[in-house]
């Protein structure tokens, strides 16, 4: 089963790493930040399946991070923790799409279950659409918009950069024949096809380069493998 990544910021440093500690003994991976700064910071270069917020930080307070990583991706699922018990944060808190809601202090066990009801919740609404978001590294693709998004910075891709993008996603760590990717992108039309195809995967490389998790390989005489070191 894929282990799930977390992203925690919080700037109490002694009990957050007891947190960290007992998720990891949970099965979880966990990135652990004491600042709002460094949580953006991390969650801009790597993959996250949900992100715990302290509401009170330095430098960049729970709400504010909020509203920035979902500028970012706002799918991604949030958990916020609190040493206070004031109704106008909570209100607040789920006004920015929190998706659950801890005051301190909160049980270990507690925060657990919680992250596992969440993950199992996600896993199931996607398994119901199909998927038009792909995210790796620091990298996100939405296939509908066409957007790509590398290490923070966004880009708009042609629809034939964006399908052939899709095609290696869906064959992440895999091959992805030259002969199946000239069929799905260009059907039947055999004019210079193949040309075209190398000139596309030299502009994707281009515009994953700033992601070092991501790698498109050539395989001689076969096609492309997109590489992913977070998944493998």
């Amino acid at each position: 089963m894929e282990t799930s990544h977390l992203l925690i910021i919080d700037d109490e440093v002694q009990y957050s790493e007891l947190t960290k500690e007992y998720l990891e003994m949970r099965g979880f991976h966990v990135v652990l930040k004491h600042d709002g700064v460094a949580g953006l910071e991390a969650f801009k270069t790597t993959f996250f399946d949900l992100c715990v917020l302290d509401v009170k930080m330095p430098r960049k307070d729970g709400f504010t991070l909020a509203q920035e990583i979902r500028l970012l991706n706002e799918h991604i699922p949030l958990i916020f923790l609190t040493g206070q018990s004031l109704k106008e944060d909570k209100i607040k808190g789920l006004m920015l799409g929190a998706d659950d809601y801890l005051t301190k202090p909160f049980s270990l066990e507690e925060l657990y279950l919680r992250i596992k009801a969440i993950l199992k919740r996600v896993k199931v609404q996607e398994k119901t659409r199909e998927v038009n978001v792909f995210r790796s590294g620091g990298t996100v693709f939405n296939v509908q918009l066409r957007e790509l998004q590398v290490a923070g910075k966004n880009c708009k891709l042609t629809s034939i950069e964006a399908k052939l993008l899709k095609l290696l996603f869906e064959n992440e760590n895999a091959v992805l024949t030259r002969e199946s990717a000239m069929k799905h992108i260009w059907g039947d039309e055999e004019y210079y096809r193949e040309y075209s195809l190398n000139v596309y995967i030299s502009k994707i490389r281009k515009f994953l380069k700033e992601d070092p998790s991501l790698e498109i390989l050539n395989l001689h005489g076969e096609g492309y493998k997109l590489i992913s070191k977070v998944h493998q």
